[in-house]
């Protein structure tokens, strides 16, 4: 049995949220664009996608860097920011893990 938030099935916001996302156009110069990725910055579901998607995202690097010294991580609205003292090659691996999870 699936989930329910107000009433509302978990199937059904999934799709309306896909709904959303294929179909949000805008209007530029007196010609309608459609966003391939993603979505205006300024839309509330874009913004709350947006945080559970980074929260996922700094949850799996704070995990990976915890037994690091002297790291910093930072998150502001939709950017991540961290120092990084280990070697390249442990941070490329650790953002291809990220990106193939994520």
């Amino acid at each position: 049995h699936l989930p329910v938030v107000e009433n509302i099935h978990i199937t059904k916001i999934v799709r309306l949220t896909s709904l959303f996302l294929h179909n949000n156009r805008f209007y530029y110069d007196g010609k309608i664009y459609r966003f391939i990725t993603g979505g205006p910055s300024n839309s509330g579901l874009i913004e709350t996608l947006s945080n559970i998607y980074l929260n996922r995202m700094e949850k799996f690097l704070i995990d990976q860097s915890s037994t690091k010294q002297n790291e910093f991580y930072g998150r502001y609205q939709n950017q991540i920011f961290f120092t990084w003292n280990q070697s390249v090659d442990e941070l490329e691996q650790i953002l291809k893990s990220m990106k193939s999870e994520y």
